[in-house]
C-alpha cells in the first residue's frame, strides 16, 4: 500500500531545500525509499526522487475534454475524464492507439481501470492500448498481488490487440527481485512491457550505468524502447546536459550492450512531435521527425548544433536554416537505430 512519506530519520542528511521538496511529494512508500542509501548525498535514486518531488508524473492533458488527439491515429485519454474522452474516441475511427494518462494509470483502482479498458475494447478501430506507469518498480506488489488486475490484462490483451505497459526505469538498482516478479506477472498476463528512460544528470548520465540498465531490461524481458532528452528546466540550470554530451553517453552505452539493446532510440518529445536524435558531428545535428503534426513526418534534417545546445529549439531557426535531406544522403551513423 502506498502511503504518504514517513520520515523515519531519513531527512537528517538532507538540506533544507531538499526537505521542502520532499514534503511536496505526492505519495511514496517504504519499499522504494529503502532502495536509497540515505548516507550518500550522491545516491542516484535519492537524487531523482528529490528532483521530481511534487511534480506531476505521466503525461497530462491541457484541458478537461477527456481526450487529446495528439496525432492522426493516436489519442491520450484522461482517466479522470474518461466518459468524455471515450465518446470522442468512439466517434473518431482513425484513432488506432490510445494512451491512458492523467497521471500514473496504474494508480487508478482496478475496477475503474477495467471499465475504461472494457469500453475501449468494444471499439473495433482501437488496436493498441498503452498504460504509462512507474508502479512496476515503485510499488511492484500492487502488480503481482492484484489478481483482478492480472485477470483483466489477460482478458483484454490478446494476440490481435495487445495492451502495452510503458515503464520509466531510470537506474539498474530499481530492477529488484520484487520488480522482476511484477514484470513476470505482467508478461504472464499477456501485456507487453517496454521502457523509456530520461537522461538525468547525477542519476544515469554514465555509459556504464546506461549499458547495465539496457542489459538488465533485456534480461527481464522488457524492451528498451527509448532514452529521453528532457526539456531543460531553467530553475535547475546546474542539471542541464548538452545534446552533444547526451548523444555521446548513449552511443557509448550502446557499444557496451548486446545487439538487441542497440535498437534503443534517443528521442525528444516536442510540440512539433517526436524527434529522434541520430547523430551530432562537425557542429551539425542529424534528426528525424516521427509523428510530425503538420508536415515532414519521417524526414531527416541537418541542423546547426552549438556546443551548448540542450534542446531542439537551440539547434536552429526552423524557418530559415532547416536543411531537408534524403535518407540516402544521411551519414552512415547510429546503426543501432531501427
Amino acid at each position: 500500500m502506498v502511503q504518504p512519506m514517513a520520515d523515519k530519520g531519513r531527512s537528517a542528511g538532507l538540506s533544507e531545500a531538499e526537505r521542502e521538496r520532499l514534503k511536496k511529494h505526492f505519495r511514496v512508500n517504504d519499499y522504494y525509499l529503502n532502495l536509497i542509501d540515505w548516507d550518500d548525498p550522491k545516491d542516484p535514486i535519492r537524487k531523482h526522487l528529490i528532483a521530481t518531488a511534487g511534480e506531476a508524473h505521466g503525461e497530462t492533458l491541457e484541458d478537461t475534454s477527456g481526450c487529446k488527439h495528439v496525432y492522426h491515429s493516436m489519442a491520450l485519454l484522461s482517466v479522470s475524464h474518461a466518459a468524455e474522452g471515450l465518446a470522442y474516441i468512439a466517434e473518431h475511427t482513425e484513432i488506432h492507439k490510445v494512451v491512458l494518462t492523467g497521471g500514473d494509470s496504474l494508480l487508478l483502482a482496478t475496477s475503474k481501470l477495467r471499465r475504461i479498458i472494457e469500453q475501449l475494447r468494444e471499439m473495433d478501430h482501437v488496436g493498441t492500448i498503452r498504460l504509462d506507469s512507474r508502479i512496476p518498480i515503485f510499488n511492484p506488489m500492487r502488480i503481482y498481488e492484484d489478481s483482478e488486475l492480472l485477470d483483466m490484462l489477460h482478458k483484454f490483451s490478446s494476440p490481435e490487440k495487445r495492451i502495452y505497459i510503458m515503464t520509466s526505469i531510470n537506474h539498474p538498482r530499481e530492477i529488484t527481485a520484487e520488480a522482476k516478479k511484477a514484470f513476470n506477472a505482467l508478461h504472464q498476463a499477456g501485456a507487453v512491457v517496454v521502457n523509456q528512460t530520461p537522461i538525468v544528470k547525477g542519476v544515469n548520465n554514465d555509459p556504464l550505468v546506461l549499458g547495465k540498465l539496457i542489459d538488465q531490461l533485456s534480461r527481464a524481458g522488457i524492451t528498451p524502447y527509448s532514452f529521453i532528452v528532457n526539456r531543460p528546466h531553467t530553475a535547475y540550470a546546474d542539471s542541464v546536459l548538452s545534446l552533444k554530451s547526451i548523444y555521446s553517453i548513449v552511443e557509448q552505452a550502446k557499444v557496451l550492450t548486446a545487439e538487441l539493446g542497440q535498437r534503443i532510440r534517443l528521442l525528444m518529445a516536442h510540440t512539433y512531435g517526436k524527434i529522434e536524435l541520430l547523430d551530432i558531428e562537425g557542429g551539425k545535428a542529424y534528426v528525424k521527425y516521427h509523428h510530425y503534426k503538420e508536415y515532414g513526418n519521417g524526414r531527416f534534417m541537418m541542423l546547426d548544433c552549438p556546443p551548448e545546445a540542450a534542446w531542439i529549439d537551440d539547434l536552429t531557426d526552423h524557418d530559415d536554416h532547416t536543411v531537408y535531406i534524403s535518407q540516402e544522403q544521411l551519414p552512415k551513423v547510429n546503426k543501432g537505430c531501427s
